[in-house]
């Protein structure tokens, strides 16, 4: 499995590169009124790119500022803080962190520093506890050396089981979790007003999705309840933002479409005594037959069987579920 997860790490480094923004501040984006985003790069954390591989978010109310994920490391999170403050000058109130990869939450310190009540799922408390997640956090050192200065295995203030309401103002924030799909733990963060969703890893653009927390079936459940919402924006961890109703459209069809080929097509091979060996080996052939756009796919060849390494065990136990 070891070895599985590295070569994974190994392809995404090599098959994507970009430019190295010396501040966050660089790839600033105005998305709405009063909605910015940073955008990392797209590639696997490296001491090049400082561990800026992932997108974050801030809303300006009335009476605050409201951030959606604190990127990879303290540092990164203190330029996200110095990005905010030349924007607006209101306090920053809230850190909602969509879930806790590292990516995403390791820059939560620099928002605690600053006065603002940091939010998660109650399986933040978990992750922190575990010894794989310590583990993981002392490799990252090791690779970003001095740019993990200051960083911390941060917990959150508040924890949430199914969502809660930010009111700042005239706004309405609301921080729900949909189900478990990317983690145990994804919440997305919805403005009704403004039909602006932040989805966190849920729906990517230009990426296969990374299916290797065991919940497959129920990340389904999160891509229906986004079409259910009908955002005007969608808003990812990673990636572009989706600014049409069309590409959204699109995006999340795809990505339903590809969870559930994947899926049933296990299934099938599982149900036709095929081993797991069998089945990496032969998965890409069986859903380019599905559908031969796959094929066209960045990284579809490498990424796909890792993908059906995991998903093998999550069908397997569901049949056993059943008693099959």
């Amino acid at each position: 499995m070891g070895k599985v997860i590295s070569f994974f790490l190994i392809l995404i480094t090599t098959a994507f590169g970009g430019d190295y923004p010396e501040h966050v501040s660089k790839t600033l984006k105005k998305i709405e009124k009063d909605i910015y985003g940073v955008f990392g790069v797209y590639e696997q954390v490296s001491y090049k790119n400082r561990g800026f591989i992932s997108n974050a978010y801030f809303v300006i109310t009335d009476e605050g500022v409201v951030v959606i994920d604190a990127l990879s490391t303290y540092k990164l999170g203190k330029e996200l803080v110095e990005t905010i403050k030349k924007v607006s000058s209101k306090p920053i109130k809230f850190a909602v962190i969509t879930h806790y990869h590292t990516d995403h939450f390791y820059g939560v310190g620099a928002f605690k520093e600053v006065g603002a009540v940091a939010i998660a799922h109650e399986w933040a408390d978990e992750y922190v506890s575990k010894e794989s997640s310590w583990n993981f956090y002392e490799a990252r050192k090791k690779i970003l050396k001095d740019h993990m200065d200051g960083t911390k295995m941060e917990s959150t203030h508040i924890t949430i089981d199914s969502g809660l309401k930010i009111n700042l103002g005239k706004e309405t924030i609301v921080v729900r979790q949909f189900c478990k799909g990317h983690t145990a733990g994804d919440i997305m963060v919805w403005i009704p007003e403004k039909k602006v969703l932040f989805g966190g890893d849920i729906v990517f653009d230009g990426r296969l999705p990374f299916l290797g927390s065991g919940f497959s079936k129920s990340w389904l459940k999160c891509l229906d309840k986004i079409l259910e919402l009908k955002p005007k924006y969608l808003l990812p961890g990673h990636g572009k933002p989706m600014l049409t109703e069309k590409r959204i459209l699109d995006r999340v069809r795809w990505t339903r479409k590809y969870i559930s080929d994947l899926r049933n097509t296990i299934r099938k091979m599982i149900e036709e005594g095929r081993d797991l060996d069998y089945i990496r080996d032969n998965i890409n052939t069986a859903l380019i037959e599905i559908d031969p756009m796959y094929a066209q796919v960045p990284v579809f060849f490498d990424v796909n069987p890792v993908n059906a390494y995991y998903v093998y065990f999550e069908i397997e136990n569901e049949l056993i579920e059943e008693g099959q």
